[in-house]
């Protein structure tokens, strides 16, 4: 049987709500007819609003998750969504389960007037990033920082500095940005997830924020390595 839909919250409009559509599904006689279609969430992230873009990016998490976990971890049986989909609830074993967040770690290594950014094998070319990976347990989000930079790129960074997070629903992480100064321009790409890596200037990182560069891009604004970058560019001086 088909679960409820998961209550999203209040807004002065009402209450929100979000259900997973069938494959196949169509809205044409449907209450929902003329109100609009579907489409990924990433792809048409960059054209919502910031509140837009927080309540898609809840739904998507929470469907998803949804659609994972739909037996009890604990003891196999069927689960239940429950609280309006704020949690799972096994009917069998009465274990509760709730919706889990990822901590990954977005970094810039620093040296100098440059900043270190990586292609993975399956990016398109010239589209280059921060680095980032999935903080392991029993370790700080600083030590996750300086093994990834170290995994990935074989640079040896000191002291890495906090700066923003943005909640990331594919499917369901918070990244966390931070800025990892290093002495020397030394690296390699791991070549099992990065394939390229590049130093690139503040005035070459400028124009690749606008869109300007010959031959580099980096992602937009809906995603938390632009404003990253765009973060050190501002610290010049």
């Amino acid at each position: 049987a088909a679960e409820p839909p998961i209550f999203l919250g209040l807004e002065a409009s009402g209450p929100l709500f979000a259900a997973a559509a069938r494959p196949g599904f169509r809205l044409a006689g449907t209450p929902l007819e003329g109100l609009g279609g579907f489409e990924e969430v990433r792809m048409i992230a960059g054209a919502m609003h910031h509140g837009e873009a927080g309540i898609a990016g809840l739904a998507k998490s929470l469907l998803d998750w949804h659609g994972r976990h739909g037996f009890c971890a604990r003891c196999g049986a069927r689960t239940e969504m429950a609280d309006g989909g704020a949690k799972r609830r096994c009917p069998s074993c009465a274990a509760e389960h709730f919706p889990r967040v990822d901590p990954v770690a977005i970094m810039l290594a620093v040296c100098e007037d440059r900043c270190l950014l990586g292609r993975q094998k399956n990016w398109p070319s010239g589209f280059f990033s921060a680095l980032a990976g999935f903080i392991e347990p029993g370790e700080s989000l600083e030590e996750g920082c300086l093994r990834e930079l170290r995994e990935e790129a074989g640079v040896i960074a000191q002291r890495p500095r906090y700066l923003f997070c943005q909640p990331w629903p594919y499917p369901s992480s918070l990244m966390l940005a931070l800025i990892a100064p290093t002495d020397r321009f030394d690296c390699r790409p791991d070549a099992q997830e990065i394939e390229e890596l590049i130093w690139v200037t503040r005035t070459e990182a400028r124009a690749m924020l606008a869109g300007a560069h010959p031959s580099v891009r980096c992602p937009g604004p809906h995603a938390i390595a632009h404003h990253l970058i765009k973060a050190w560019i501002a610290e010049e001086g």
